[in-house]
């Protein structure tokens, strides 16, 4: 009869999961839709306002200042998460608030770092990209915003509490102020520096209010002050936690480097015109692949603690339930889609933008295999694969980079689009690679 019971509990547990994962799921796609249009029509009134030149120099900064980021500054967000769900677990809320505390110092640091190498190296990134007489303050402008980078730990936080509500209305409001400031630069007529100033903007409100939200939260749940925490100590509770922060950084950084360094790298081959054609087809598939994104983040804490919990037939259940679900909609939305995009990018950004239709297809084709796969990342992470996927991602970045120089003399912006479709293939057979070879252990060692 026990044995029944215990069925039934982790049916009904399992049930709950299912439940939290579709009101976190609906809360955030409403959130990401919502983002991915007022984006799109971002992009729209900055490529009407600056052409295609104006865009791809624009994007060159932006390109600039993010590569930075995204060497320098390691965030903290996902290893956060992974040694959080076993102290929410045990409702331990000194050592929470001391991890907490970790987190804000290891954001500070990286924020200065990655601030000031950013500032040091610009004048030279304004040269070999040629960004005119103003490239360099452009960059110098932009990157002030990288000392207000809290944005991992706010996240990370409201992750933990299921608060997903807060984490959507503070991203949709952000991206609500985008749109109204390039819209009034559009009207009257600013210029480029008003879209340089409005990065520097978003960056700082990116870093802060969700940062800010997240402390608040915290204060209202009754957790304790930070000033009162260890650094010293979480390091000490948590022992493998810089470890975890480097492979899963590390994995992050050589899987996002094909979509940071790439608008760079394609900068050095071809001129600011034809970037400003790259940017349009990449930033009209952010929108879409936000919904992946949407998920990811939903998914890692809820398996997360079942991992914790030692539940593995919920877990896997949960992976293939998810990554069904998601194919169901990639095949519907997918073919329409396709069809309309030239008529998208004629009535979004105008008719000298037309030239960028054959690279938002590709573009669209690397998505959809990047959202077949969407749940297995955060499975691994999980399972503690951590160093597995930095190794993998080692290896399709360096088929990446082989591979980008030739296909962009070969066939230009598209054959840069061409190698993230190559990229996408080789990341999801080797993370489903991963998953069935541990499951296979697991299911050994039982």
């Amino acid at each position: 009869m026990s044995g029944i019971a215990r069925s039934v509990r982790r049916l009904v547990q399992f049930d709950d999961v299912i439940s939290r994962i579709m009101r976190n799921t609906g809360i955030l796609v409403v959130s990401s839709t919502t983002i991915g249009v007022l984006g799109v029509i971002t992009l729209a009134v900055t490529a009407r306002a600056l052409g295609p030149a104006g865009v791809g120099i624009l994007a060159l900064v932006e390109a600039y200042i993010r590569s930075v980021d995204l060497i320098v500054r390691w965030p903290p967000t996902q290893a956060v998460i992974k040694y959080a769900a076993r102290m929410l677990e045990a409702d331990d809320r000194e050592a929470f608030s001391r991890l907490v505390k970790l987190s804000i110092v290891i954001d500070l640091v990286g924020g200065c770092l990655s601030g000031v190498i950013a500032i040091l190296l610009g004048y030279w990134a304004s040269t070999w990209f040629d960004l005119g007489g103003d490239g360099y303050r452009y960059i110098l402008l932009a990157a002030a915003s990288l000392f207000f980078s809290f944005r991992p730990t706010g996240i990370a936080i409201l992750r933990m509490f299921d608060r997903f509500d807060l984490l959507a209305i503070s991203d949709t409001g952000i991206a609500i102020g985008r749109l109204v400031v390039a819209l009034v630069a559009l009207a009257l007529d600013l210029g480029i520096w008003a879209f340089v100033t409005l990065l520097f903007l978003q960056g700082v409100a990116d870093g802060l209010v969700v940062f800010f939200l997240s402390l608040r939260e915290m204060r209202r749940r009754g957790y304790p002050r930070l000033r009162s925490g260890s650094v010293r100590q979480a390091l000490a509770e948590n022992p493998r936690f810089i470890g975890f922060l480097f492979n899963t950084n590390a994995s992050q950084v050589l899987r996002q480097a094909v979509t940071r360094f790439d608008v760079l790298a394609l900068g050095l081959f071809v001129s600011p015109t034809i970037v400003g054609f790259y940017q349009v087809a990449k930033r009209s598939g952010k929108a879409v692949q936000r919904f992946g994104r949407t998920l990811t983040q939903v998914l890692f804490p809820e398996l997360a603690r079942m991992w914790v919990r030692g539940e593995r037939a919920q877990f896997d259940k949960l992976i293939w339930f998810i990554t069904r679900t998601t194919l169901a909609i990639v095949a519907i939305v997918f073919v329409p889609l396709a069809l309309l995009i030239p008529f998208i990018v004629r009535t979004l950004f105008g008719v000298e933008f037309l030239d960028a239709v054959p690279i938002v297809q590709l573009q669209l084709v690397a998505i959809v295999i990047n959202l077949a796969g969407v749940s297995f990342l955060p499975a691994l992470l999980s399972m503690g694969l951590d160093r597995e996927l930095m190794i993998l991602a080692i290896l399709v970045t360096i088929g990446f980079a082989a591979a980008f120089a030739p296909a962009v003399l070969l066939a230009g912006a598209l054959g840069a689009m061409g190698c993230h479709v190559l990229f996408s293939v080789f990341w999801f057979c080797g993370c489903m690679w991963l998953f069935f070879r541990q499951a296979r252990k697991e299911r050994a060692a039982a």
